[in-house]
């Protein structure tokens, strides 16, 4: 009988272990599609501090009903903090002006996808040269996609800047979580309501209008409930629990996935190179993680 429910829960866990990247993958390339819908009715700053101002309730509600544990002294709190401002302050804002000044949710994507090798260079990881040749075959892609955006116009100085600050904060953020052992919905709570306090200067500072769509409302409830309840609290399990290579490494499959999203709501469409860019970012997202550890 034990070895019977041994047995099922292994199985359980296994089915777990495939579903959470799969469905990590889904949930974040849907991100820039309802980013780009909310800000036709909201500026930047005031779209994203209602996002992170819900999720902090959440999370704070959470962590009150389930008494998680908090940081034990003030300079893990500030750890935890710090790590908030580049992953959900620094990250977020430099993601929003990107789309505010026009570049597409694909081609963001895309750019953000370099993410795997900054990472892969700047951990101390154990890597298999298989690791290594996928690696590099996911950054040739991300450069051939960005080489055709950038031929075919659709960069703007203003949102490609964006777009790399924006990958450098989720890059040193992602890094700096790797050494973050508390219960999730606690750092959660934590780092979305210091970024939700930061962003609240940013309305503040800069003239914001909002105007209260349907369209918005869903937008706004897609990032907070999908996103940042669901996917980013995938994320940072996977980070926690697993290889940080591999599991960044699952952003090289973003961008297909918003590009094809982008297609069929906003009709943005890829050149053939940019096929064939995404296409070797696949090969080398299925490299990385031939034999490594996600969850």
């Amino acid at each position: 009988m034990k070895h019977a429910i041994g047995a099922a829960h292994h199985q359980k866990t296994e089915l777990t272990k495939k579903i959470i990247p799969g469905a990590f993958i889904l949930m974040w390339s849907s991100g820039a599609i309802f980013v780009e819908l909310g800000l036709r009715y909201a500026d930047p700053f005031i779209f994203l501090f209602l996002r992170l101002l819900l999720s902090a309730f959440i999370f704070w509600g959470v962590v009150l009903y389930m008494k998680t544990e908090l940081p034990a002294t003030w300079r893990e709190w500030g750890y935890v903090l710090f790590t908030g401002i580049c992953m959900q302050a620094g990250y977020q804002i430099f993601y929003f002006l990107a789309l505010d000044n026009h570049l597409s949710p694909g081609v963001l994507a895309i750019l953000l996808g370099a993410q795997p090798i900054i990472t892969a260079i700047a951990s101390k990881n154990h890597r298999q040269p298989l690791q290594w040749i996928g690696l590099f075959f996911g950054i040739i892609g991300l450069m051939l996609v960005v080489a055709d955006s950038i031929l075919i116009s659709t960069v703007t100085i203003a949102g490609l800047a964006s777009a790399l600050l924006s990958l450098f904060s989720i890059t040193i953020g992602t890094l700096l979580q790797k050494n973050i052992q508390i219960s999730q919905p606690s750092n959660l709570a934590i780092q979305y309501g210091g970024a939700a306090l930061l962003l609240f200067l940013f309305v503040l500072l800069f003239d914001q209008s909002l105007n209260w769509a349907p369209l918005f409302a869903v937008s706004l409830g897609w990032m907070v409930l999908v996103i940042s309840a669901g996917a980013t609290f995938m994320f940072y399990h996977m980070v926690q629990k697993g290889n940080l290579t591999n599991v960044t490494s699952l952003l090289y499959a973003v961008p297909p996935v918003t590009a094809v999203f982008d297609y069929l709501i906003f009709g943005h469409r890829l050149e053939m190179i940019s096929i064939l860019g995404m296409m070797l970012i696949m090969i080398g997202l299925f490299l990385v993680n031939k034999e490594g550890r996600l969850v």
